[in-house]
């Protein structure tokens, strides 16, 4: 007859198992808990490329004036309106959002998106970068501003969005105004 043994602890074997399948959920779930996440940078896209074309559609709408599109702070994107298309920013009114009866600004440095995308604008003039575009009046005089001149906006105009290292642009058309996503 055998004598009764009690057994206590696990065996090597089972210690082996449960840290393979530990490591293997641990593997499917980091990628997916990354912070990483490209459904962030496409939907900051969207908010770029709306708010871009609701600034050309608003220079319709108050009819001889123009829209200003401010990308001076960093992660903001802000549209103004002006009746006078003044370059002082003293005569910009800050334009709606029609959804959120708020102020207009794409907060890509906001918790919609963690902090983790950065949005740079760059409107082009004179082969030069700038943060800041006059829309109008009419729908089609696209200009860049660098805080002193007021010149045609070039090809490669656009909002570059980037979550680590993932880079999207959302292009605008310097003719026709045609807002371009990813």
């Amino acid at each position: 007859m055998k004598s009764a043994q009690s057994s206590r602890g696990f065996t090597l074997l089972e210690t082996l198992v449960v840290v393979v399948l530990i490591g293997t959920v641990a593997l499917a779930a980091v990628p997916l808990l990354s912070s990483q996440n490209p459904t962030k940078l496409n939907v900051a896209a969207a908010e770029v490329g709306n708010a871009l074309r609701f600034a050309i559609s608003e220079v319709e709408r108050i009819g001889g004036g123009c829209v200003w599109v401010e990308g001076s702070v960093p992660g903001h994107l802000w549209v103004f309106s002006s009746a006078t298309c003044s370059t002082s920013s003293s005569g910009w009114v800050v334009v709606s959002d029609p959804l959120t009866k708020r102020a207009l600004d794409v907060d890509a440095s906001g918790p919609a998106f963690s902090g983790q995308v950065s949005m740079v604008p760059k409107f082009f003039m004179g082969g030069t970068a700038y943060k800041r575009m006059m829309i109008g009046p009419g729908t089609t005089q696209l200009q860049a501003y660098d805080g002193t001149n007021l010149g045609p906006l070039q090809p490669g105009s656009g909002v570059v969005l980037t979550l680590g290292p993932q880079s999207v642009t959302v292009a605008l058309n310097e003719i026709t105004g045609l807002v371009t996503l990813p």
